[in-house]
């Protein structure tokens, strides 16, 4: 049996945080950074736990956006991922629906930045289709990269937007989005 839970990083004990951490690292293979992992700090981590511990993650932090000249205060979600052994079995799937939840209680607007839009796609989530930038330490930078991976939620607070326009973060070290 898996049991879905929530709760902020300042409520986790340094165990658990660990234990978030490791899965993180498993689960993309070497690839999840300091940084990556810092990203996911500060805000709301939800989980599911299984018999032999975490198996599935995602945290939700906030970040401000500025959306087609619009300042939105933005669920962001970060570090979404499933043990690989535990794939396939719609615990990720859970945990997003749980942060949608979260996002449309507390926020104007749902954001991330992903490799597969289609996971997020199914599950109510839009891609910005215009251009990405970032609110650097030398101003107003263009993110090519990130164009295409970028997607919103709208919650009832979200005001009308142009998916077309420019989307643009504020600045963190590692990657912008």
């Amino acid at each position: 049996m898996a049991d879905l839970r929530q709760a902020g990083s300042a409520l986790l004990a340094a165990a658990q945080l660990q234990d978030f951490r490791a899965l993180l690292d498993a689960a993309f293979d070497g690839d999840f950074s300091g940084d990556d992992w810092a990203h996911a700090l500060g805000g709301t981590h939800v989980w599911i736990d299984g018999p032999a511990g975490v198996v599935s993650h995602g945290a939700l932090v906030e970040r401000t956006l500025v959306c087609s000249g619009q300042v939105l205060r933005t669920g962001y979600v970060e570090a979404i991922a499933t043990a690989p052994a535990h794939r396939r079995r719609g615990y990720a799937s859970d945990v997003v629906k749980r942060i949608n939840a979260l996002i449309r209680e507390q926020h104007a607007l749902g954001a991330l930045s992903t490799g597969t839009p289609e996971f997020y796609e199914r599950l109510g989530w839009e891609r910005w289709r215009g251009p990405t930038f970032v609110n650097g330490p030398h101003g107003l930078e263009r993110t090519h990269d990130d164009d295409g991976g970028v997607l919103i939620l709208r919650t009832p607070r979200s005001p009308e937007l142009d998916l077309h326009g420019d989307i643009v973060a504020d600045w963190r070290a590692g990657d912008a989005w």
